[in-house]
């Protein structure tokens, strides 16, 4: 299970998009656009500023229809709930 520490949303929709920190420091970039989610986390150790945006796809999840872009945090931490624990 991944732990996340810290989080912000950047953007509330079209996409909905959220970057933090797990509680070991890596990069956590969430994005659900087109009725996908998607969460990325970056390598051990990489704090370049794009890292969790290019990091390892950990969640894809088709939530909504091919037009939908809004996704509430309570949302987002229930379809994420079985591999992320969100603050």
């Amino acid at each position: 299970m991944i732990v996340v520490k810290e989080i912000e949303q950047t953007c509330e929709a079209c996409p909905s998009q959220w970057e933090g920190y797990s509680d070991d420091g890596r990069s956590i970039y969430v994005r659900y656009r087109w009725g996908f989610l998607s969460v990325r986390i970056g390598s051990p150790g990489d704090k370049s500023e794009f890292a969790g945006v290019r990091g390892k796809e950990i969640l894809h999840k088709k939530l909504g229809d091919s037009y939908h872009g809004f996704l509430s945090y309570e949302d987002l931490v229930k379809a994420a709930s079985e591999i992320i624990q969100f603050p």
